[in-house]
């Protein structure tokens, strides 16, 4: 569950930030920025986790 909350939330949060960037100006070059965002959100979010589950 928690999961698919963070998925949810990083899917639409690069969206917005993929409809509202600078960086991007086709919209292929937003629909990248947007995967790479996403993508980004949630592997740092299972790096954090696995760090986190080892701490006792």
């Amino acid at each position: 569950m928690h999961l698919l909350a963070m998925m949810a939330f990083a899917a639409l949060t690069a969206t917005v930030l993929a409809a509202i960037t600078n960086e991007a100006e086709t919209p292929r070059e937003r629909l990248i920025f947007g995967l790479k965002t996403f993508g980004s959100f949630i592997g740092i979010g299972l790096a954090i986790s696995w760090v986190i589950y080892f701490i006792p």
